[in-house]
């Protein structure tokens, strides 16, 4: 008896099934399984993978949104009048003057305790 044509909420996918399905690639659809985006249920045969439609269905309805305007999220004022953590730009975080410069008088003083912390090794080693 073939379960796949039957049309019951049991219908199970193969990974490619799911993709087109989902409307994406199969690339796509497995670059989200492997980042923990994509579905996250599914039955596993062996090393294969099987989705059910009710579970892609649940899937898609957990990633509705509702196209609001957002406020600019570089005016931190405007975000915490909406109750908005600034969000994150994507990819390679850049300098924005997070690295603090010490006075010299500071390297001058670590520079000092490492000489004498090898000194100290030194003099340890030869007169045990």
């Amino acid at each position: 008896m073939d379960h796949r044509n039957n049309g019951s909420a049991c219908e199970v996918m193969t990974s490619r099934e799911a993709a087109q399905y989902l409307r994406i690639s199969y690339d796509a659809f497995r670059t989200m399984r492997s980042r923990g985006q994509g579905p996250t249920v599914f039955i596993a045969i062996g090393r294969r993978l099987r989705f059910r439609k009710r579970d892609l269905d649940a899937f898609l309805a957990s990633h509705v949104q509702r196209n609001t305007p957002v406020p600019d999220m570089n005016n931190s004022a405007a975000a915490d009048l909406h109750g908005l953590a600034v969000r994150r730009k994507r990819g390679r975080p850049r300098a924005t003057g997070q690295i603090v410069v010490m006075p010299a008088s500071v390297y001058v003083n670590a520079g000092i305790l490492l000489v004498l912390a090898i000194a100290g090794r030194m003099i340890s080693l030869l007169f045990p």
